[in-house]
């Protein structure tokens, strides 16, 4: 269920002589137009990715955990510009400047080439995900979306597959492009029908439900 580690490549990027850094729960890593550019390595907790609209609405383009790199150095960054990196939960990472990169692509070769086949990996899952909701009705965006965090974070519990990652309804709707009243409604609804679950704060995908 989890996604690739990258502790192969950490172990290399852990002889530089970066930094730890120890982030609290939901804290800004970094924004746009931050002047410090580096690479990040999770070691422990949960990053999230997110764009504002205009109107300042949150659409969150991805979730990362334990062992996912981030970035705001163009050439390893999910997105273009406009980005912000939050910590979802008490969060460690393993820092890396711009210069400590441009000498590791000079030095380590295929520790690069891992990195850039996990961020490929990492927005061909997101693409998946982008492309099945584009059209679909929003009980089944919600549905694309637990399947989605169910293969980067689920845990097998017999019937059910935790997803462990903490969602409000806030959040669901920022990832699939909707309302918190709607997805509130709908999550009773797709609960009440025994495709979801949610106990003690998390939910649970009932197998056979996985749309992705």
């Amino acid at each position: 269920m989890k996604s690739a580690s990258l502790w192969r490549p950490a172990s290399v990027l852990e002889e530089l002589s970066g930094r730890i850094v120890n982030y609290p729960k939901r804290e800004v890593v970094f924004q746009p137009f931050s002047l410090s550019k580096n690479l990040y390595m999770i070691q422990s907790g949960k990053i999230k990715l997110y764009k504002n609209s205009e109107d300042g609405r949150k659409t969150t383009l991805t979730v990362l955990r334990e062992g996912d790199f981030f970035s705001n150095i163009p050439l390893f960054s999910l997105d273009d510009k406009g980005v912000y990196a939050e910590t979802i939960e008490t969060t460690v990472v393993h820092v890396l400047s711009h210069k400590q990169v441009d000498s590791l692509k000079a030095v380590h070769h295929p520790v690069v080439t891992e990195l850039f086949s996990s961020l490929n990996q990492q927005m061909k899952q997101r693409n998946l995900f982008l492309e099945r909701i584009m059209y679909a009705p929003v009980k089944e965006r919600i549905l694309c979306l637990m399947s989605y965090l169910m293969k980067r974070f689920g845990e097998g519990q017999g019937k059910l597959i935790k997803i462990n990652v903490h969602l409000t309804h806030q959040d669901i709707a920022s990832f699939i492009g909707s309302t918190r009243e709607t997805v509130t409604s709908l999550t009773k609804e797709l609960i009440t029908e025994g495709r979801i679950q949610k106990i003690n704060k998390h939910y649970h995908l009932v197998k056979g439900t996985d749309l992705l």
